[in-house]
């Protein structure tokens, strides 16, 4: 069984470094070739969570077509590229593939099944976190479950990747309803991503803040309002808990969106945040903190993007 990650950055080069160092066939692929470099060259250093530095030997690559023969693609690619990523790895991937998505937010899982169809098509979460350190490093910074579920049932074509997860040192379950699955952990992304955008802070620092604290509860709620309206059963029974518990447990961690913060790149707002707000508003139910963040998020979006086009008219210099 061969496994290629598609978009290597913290989270991906974190799976895939375990795979690989457990003796999985494991390539990961990504487009920004210092890190694929500095992979190949002297492997991946993984900061663990106690701190100990561990090299990974993975292969990586920044060719798409060497991802050819995989039998899991499991992708880890922004939201805002989900859909060219599919179109490209679609058209060289086997008829027997499987696409699995890892990625944040709603929506990714559909757009996968467009271009591999649905039967082809796996989704899940995972409650690990990653923080990308530069390239050929990363830090891992907290651990937890990781559920996959098919999109269309016929899970036991999964058991094989399970089982290497489980190999690589990854708790991991198959769920059998993949939107329990997906809007379980969107709600965990809702209470988190945005606020440590906005602010800086480390996961485990939010809940030290009573205004941090505050919103959280505020957002995790109109987010539950909207899944159960929609007839989702979350995975767990205490929300807020849960919430504050995964933040606890990836302490140290940068959010995904507060990395994106970092490189001053688009966030995926839209498929966090975002969705919670356009779910609501087609079930009739006010969201207005996490309509809050949206536009809070999208702002600095925009001042990213201005900055980042004036270095350009700059011919690079900042």
């Amino acid at each position: 069984m061969k496994v290629a990650i598609i978009g290597s950055g913290a989270m991906g080069s974190l799976l895939g470094g375990n795979l690989a160092r457990a003796g999985n066939d494991v390539l990961l692929y990504d487009i920004y070739a210092e890190h694929v470099n500095a992979i190949n060259a002297g492997g991946l250093v993984v900061e663990s969570t106690n701190g100990e530095p561990i090299t990974m030997h993975p292969r990586a690559t920044s060719v798409a077509g060497e991802c050819a023969d995989a039998d899991f693609l499991i992708f880890f690619v922004k939201s805002t590229v989900t859909r060219a990523a599919a179109e490209e790895f679609s058209s060289i991937a086997g008829p027997d593939a499987v696409a699995v998505t890892l990625q944040n937010g709603l929506g990714n899982g559909e757009v996968l099944a467009e271009f591999f169809g649905a039967d082809r098509v796996a989704a899940g979460v995972t409650s690990q976190g990653a923080t990308f350190l530069g390239p050929g490093r990363i830090r891992h910074a907290g651990t937890g479950p990781t559920y996959l579920c098919m999109a269309s049932g016929g899970n036991d074509r999964l058991e094989p990747l399970v089982r290497a997860l489980e190999s690589s040192g990854f708790e991991t379950h198959i769920e059998p309803d993949i939107d329990n699955l997906i809007w379980s952990k969107l709600v965990i992304n809702v209470g988190i991503n945005a606020l440590t955008a906005l602010t800086g802070l480390q996961n485990g620092r939010l809940a030290s803040f009573p205004g941090t604290n505050e919103l959280m509860e505020l957002l995790v709620d109109e987010a539950v309002a909207v899944a159960r309206a929609r007839g989702v059963q979350l995975t767990y029974d205490d929300p807020v808990a849960v919430v504050r518990d995964v933040a606890q447990k990836t302490a140290t961690n940068r959010s995904s969106m507060l990395q994106d913060f970092d490189r001053k790149r688009r966030s995926e707002i839209d498929v966090i945040n975002g969705a919670v707000v356009a779910a609501g508003r087609k079930l009739g139910i006010p969201t207005p903190y996490n309509r809050a963040m949206v536009l809070l998020v999208r702002t600095m979006d925009r001042v990213h993007q201005e900055a980042a086009d004036a270095v350009k008219a700059d011919g690079g210099e900042s």
